[in-house]
Parts: C-alpha cells; sequence; structure tokens
C-alpha cells in the first residue's frame, strides 16, 4: 500500500476510468498538460471543496462524502490536490453510513501520481515492445525463445530446384580407371589432380534426363568438341573386357569442381558448355574405335566453388506477417534437401545477406561428393565466405555409383555403399532417442498439470512467475519442436535408378512455415505483449500506437519520494504493466503499429 497523506484539498470523484490498482493497464502520458487535460475530460460524480482529513480503519484510508451512496454509483477513482501536489487514487470501495455520508476507501495510485518525478533507469527488461522493420524492409533480428506452441506441422511455402542455374541443367557421368581407356592408349600411368600424380585417369560426359548431352569448348578456344550420349558411351565400355577390367569407379555427380557456362543452342546448333581452364587441363577423347566422345581430365590444380544467386530476397514466398519475429526460426525454416537422403536446416536469420546465394563445391575422385552451403551463413568473417559456408554445407555424397562387371570392385562399392547406410542408420536413431526423451519430459510434466514443465521440456530456461504473460505462455506453452524430415526421406536414396528415373537431380530448396492458426495465435501474443528482450536498457515506454507493453526484473527506479512508493512503482514494472496511449484502454482490436 502507497503511503496516504493526512488531508486533502479539491477532492474529485470520478467514474469510468478505464484502469484499476492491480496494474496491469494504465494510461501513459508524455507530459503533464496530457494527464491533466486526461483526467480534466473525464466524468465527474462529485467534487469537495476545502481541507478534509483522511481517516484510517485496519490499514485502509478512506474520506468523509457527504453524499448518499445512490448519488456516488459509479465511482472508481479520485484525485486531490496536498501542498500543491496532485494526488490520484483508485476507490476500491464504498460503505453506506446514512442517506447523507458515505465512507469513500481509497488507494493511491502511484503511477499516476508520481509518472513525472520518477527517473527510470538502465534495467534489465524481460520483455516489450520493439522496433520491428529495418529500413530495408527486413525483419529486424529477434531469436530469443519465447516458449510457445507453434505446432506440430510446417506449411511447405515453395519448394524450387536448383538444377538449371547449375551447369545449364546438366550432371555428369564420370569415369575412373587405372589406365587410359581411350582409343589408341598405352597401358601407362598419367595424369595429376590437385598437383599430385595420379595412378587414374578421369573422363566425363555431360547429359541431361532425356540422354541428351552437349559439345563442350575448353578456355576461350572457339572449338568445340562434341561429346556423346551417356547410353552409347556404357554400352560401348561394358562390350570391351579391357575397359571393364581397367574401370576403378563409374558414378553420376552434379559437379565435378570445374566450372562451365552455359549457352543454349540455336537455329539446330547444339548447346554449349564452356569448361573453365584455369585450374583445369581437359581434352576430347574418343573410346572405342566407334566415334564415342568424352573428355578427359588431365590435370586439375585447384577445384572452383560456383555461386548462384536463387532470390534476391531470401524471405521471399512466405506468408506476409505483422510481426516481424514469426519470420525468424522455428517459425519459418530454410531446408537444403537432395532427396537422396540428406537434408539441412538454415535460420533465415543467421543469413547476413538480405539474399540468398547458394556456394556449390564439386570434385573428381572415386565417388560424388558435391556440397550446397550458403553464402554468409553465421559469417561475419567476409574474407572466408567460401570456406565458412562449408560449416554448415548440405553434403550430398550418396553413392550414385553404375554397376560394373568386376567382382572385387562390385564386392568395394556395397560395402561403401552399406557402410554409408549405417552412418544414417545410426544417426537418425540418435535423433529418435532425443525426440522421445524431450517427448517424455513434456508429457510428464503436462500429466503433472505443470504447464510450465511443458513449455521446459527438453530446454533450459527460467522464467519468473505471478505475471498474465507468463500464464498464457503456459496456455500456449509448447510440448516439442517440429519434426521437419520424415525418416523415409533419409532411406529412400542409395539408388540411381530410383533417384534418376524419378529426376532427383541437384538441390532442392524449401520454405516452410508454421500453420496459419498458428502465425494468428502468435501475432495476437506478440501485438499484446511484445517480443522478450532480456537486455539492461531504458525500455520503450511509447514507441506504438495504441499501446507498449513493459516487464522488467528488479528495475532500478530513482525519484524524490518515499521509499515506499518507490518500491511499489518497481513491483509494477517488474510484474509487467501494459502502457495505453489511446483513452480507448483495453481494446486490442486497434491497431498498434510502430510510431
Amino acid at each position: 500500500m502507497a503511503t496516504v497523506p493526512i488531508s486533502g484539498t479539491s477532492i474529485r470523484l470520478m467514474s469510468g476510468i478505464p484502469f484499476y490498482n492491480d496494474y496491469k493497464d494504465t494510461r501513459w502520458f508524455d507530459n503533464r498538460a496530457q494527464q491533466n487535460s486526461y483526467f480534466n475530460s473525464r466524468n465527474t460524480v462529485h467534487t469537495m471543496g476545502g481541507q478534509n482529513s483522511f481517516q484510517r480503519i485496519e490499514g485502509r484510508h478512506f474520506v468523509k462524502v457527504n453524499k448518499s451512496i445512490d448519488d456516488l454509483w459509479g465511482t472508481n477513482y479520485l484525485t486531490f490536490l496536498n501542498r500543491n501536489k496532485r494526488f490520484y487514487a483508485f476507490v476500491t470501495t464504498m460503505e453506506y453510513i446514512n442517506d447523507g455520508l458515505t465512507h469513500v476507501y481509497f488507494e493511491i495510485d502511484v503511477l499516476q501520481t508520481w509518472l513525472f518525478e520518477m527517473n527510470f533507469k538502465p534495467s534489465y527488461v524481460k520483455r516489450m515492445h520493439r522496433k520491428l522493420w529495418n529500413d530495408d524492409g527486413t525483419p529486424i533480428i529477434n531469436t530469443i525463445d519465447e516458449g510457445l506452441n507453434y505446432g506440430t506441422e510446417y506449411d511447405n511455402k515453395l519448394t524450387s530446384r536448383l538444377s538449371g542455374q547449375l551447369n545449364g541443367g546438366y550432371k555428369f557421368l564420370v569415369i575412373v580407371s587405372k589406365t587410359p581407356i581411350e582409343h589408341g592408349s598405352e597401358n601407362e600411368v598419367e595424369g595429376k589432380v590437385i598437383a599430385t600424380p595420379q595412378p587414374l585417369s578421369y573422363y566425363f560426359v555431360p547429359f541431361k534426363h532425356d540422354d541428351s548431352t552437349a559439345n563442350v569448348v575448353f578456355g576461350g578456344s572457339s572449338d568445340s568438341f562434341p561429346t556423346s550420349p551417356p547410353s552409347r558411351l556404357l554400352s560401348a565400355i561394358y562390350e570391351d573386357e579391357k575397359a571393364v577390367n581397367n574401370i576403378v569407379s563409374l558414378y553420376v555427380t552434379d559437379y565435378i569442381g570445374i566450372k562451365a557456362e552455359y549457352s543454349g543452342g540455336t537455329g539446330g546448333t547444339p548447346p554449349i558448355l564452356r569448361f573453365s581452364t584455369e585450374f583445369a587441363d581437359l581434352d576430347s577423347v574418343v573410346i572405342t574405335e566407334d566415334n564415342i566422345y568424352c573428355v578427359k581430365v588431365k590435370e586439375v590444380t585447384r577445384f572452383e566453388a560456383i555461386e548462384i544467386e536463387i532470390a534476391r530476397d531470401k524471405y521471399q514466398a512466405f506468408s506476409n506477417v505483422t510481426e516481424s519475429k514469426l519470420l525468424m526460426s522455428p517459425y519459418t525454416s530454410l531446408i537444403f534437401d537432395d532427396f537422396r537422403g540428406n537434408r539441412t536446416e538454415y535460420k533465415l536469420e543467421h543469413i547476413k545477406s538480405k539474399k540468398l546465394v547458394v556456394q556449390v563445391k564439386g570434385s573428381l575422385g572415386l565417388s560424388n561428393n558435391v556440397s550446397y552451403g550458403i553464402k554468409a551463413y553465421n559469417n561475419d568473417d567476409v574474407t572466408n565466405e567460401v570456406q565458412r559456408a562449408d560449416e554448415s554445407a548440405l553434403i550430398s555424397n550418396v553413392p550414385s555409383d553404375l554397376p560394373i562387371i568386376n567382382d572385387m570392385l562390385s564386392a568395394f562399392l556395397q560395402g561403401n555403399r552399406n557402410s554409408i547406410q549405417n552412418q544414417k542408420n545410426s544417426i537418425m536413431w540418435n535423433g529418435f532417442a532425443n525426440a522421445i526423451g524431450g517427448a517424455i519430459g513434456g508429457t510428464a510434466s503436462a500429466m503433472s498439470g505443470n504447464p510450465i514443465g511443458v513449455a521446459q521440456a527438453g530446454t533450459n530456461i527460467v522464467q519468473g512467475a505471478g505475471d498474465t504473460v507468463l500464464k498464457l505462455q503456459g496456455i500456449q506453452a509448447k510440448q516439442q519442436d517440429i519434426s521437419n524430415i520424415p525418416p523415409q526421406i533419409a532411406k529412400q536414396g542409395s539408388n540411381v535408378a530410383y533417384d534418376y528415373g524419378n529426376n532427383y537431380q541437384g538441390l532442392y530448396i524449401l520454405r516452410k512455415q508454421i500453420k496459419p492458426e498458428y502465425r494468428r495465435v502468435l501475432g495476437d501474443f506478440f501485438k499484446m505483449f511484445g517480443y522478450k528482450t532480456n537486455r539492461v536498457l531504458v525500455p520503450n515506454f511509447h514507441t506504438r500506437k495504441s499501446w507498449n507493453y513493459v516487464e522488467t526484473e528488479s528495475c532500478t527506479i530513482t525519484g524524490n519520494f518515499n521509499n515506499k512508493d518507490l518500491q511499489q512503482l518497481k513491483n509494477i514494472f517488474d510484474n509487467g504493466i501494459t502502457l495505453w496511449h489511446t483513452n480507448d484502454v483495453g481494446n486490442y482490436g486497434l491497431s498498434n503499429e510502430v510510431i
């Protein structure tokens, strides 16, 4: 209870004041003139001039009003002067004494009374309304976990495929042999990859899903060379016993680490792939005597990464939201998937650029190995963007081997495939076990009637108690994270016929967003109470059109008034309060945009 003076003058009893002594809501004023204007416009029930003493019974204060209680019906607030200081107070109850006398009990409204005497220092702010958007229209980053239920399913807003932008949509059949297999070659070791002499020879041919291929050009040359469809190339190799026994590996990959610029064929001319020779020495060769053409890799000193801009705005395709936090994780998700068992999830807010740029790396080796990373993801070191993209890249290394009639090699490939599959199964089991552990913790909390325990299942969050926001968080407590990847997806790859027969080529980019129902629920919550902040600062008291919510922890306030009232002021902000900037206090249907 606040300290009450012993008397007051110019007592004015009012009705229809829309805030109460629970301090969940109040009318906020930027200056004293606004405050005076507001209360002067409120409905007056009765006024009392002269000096009036305040009485106290059992710690409750009252003033004697020479009016019948029926004449004071509706009174819920009063103001008075004491030594030229205006005090504001809540009317808590009225007691009938006789037809001409009513005892009006009241409590000092410490917030309105000391609003312009209190000095709010930087304090630990738990939550408040914050700025939503940057000047370029991107959302302000706010990733603090709200502990709210956002459902167990995502909507897939858009799935796009990075294939046509990569090598003009061509994939590569790669042949690795112990000795050269081109027509007229001798059984000798040759070739050099990454500046290291290799006891292997590398060949490749670009092709599309329909078995079509392209002519190739090397460097800045104007000469183009044909390449043969993989069906003819494979038929020729399988019919040549020497070639079959020479082959170490035969696989399909999306990128070989050598850049190629695509230009479409016009007027009946074939399409062209112009390969960079900055770090590679390539040649067109003939396999067997039937004029089967492919490209031979004579030397590679370095593999090159490709950068492909997928979208100028990384938030493209997501549904529009009023609250910018709904574009953060976990409410949105960006997923890379090759639909061959490899999947990586990204948080849009950690992509430093507004654009979405994918870096692709490939190589020539004994098996397929291509990585897809996001440029500038979790990266403040702009000098090492290519290297840092690898930290979170999707590695597409599912065996895409083609069968070779050689018992020893078949055994090796089978064992290698089984090894990779075992690794997948192990990863899946560990993820499943962790999910079960979190679910059990959440279920146990729910069964024990502890909604906050449900919110904390699988997390380590400490929250305050006793305020409206916490109770609503308990109602909307999240029970488990969304499971993004169905277990069957991790098992559908590792089969070349399935992958390429169903045209699983390149990288698939999925944009996922929580269901509309949860967007509405969370949008209403954020509109009412702002965002978790957990920072030391002076809170925002008037940055929104209609209201600001402020909640602190052990806030620091100074002022030239008694310590009892000061402590009550601190408790008000620590418990959370909504500061209204409109006379329609409590109307959450109003717009509340940033001002």
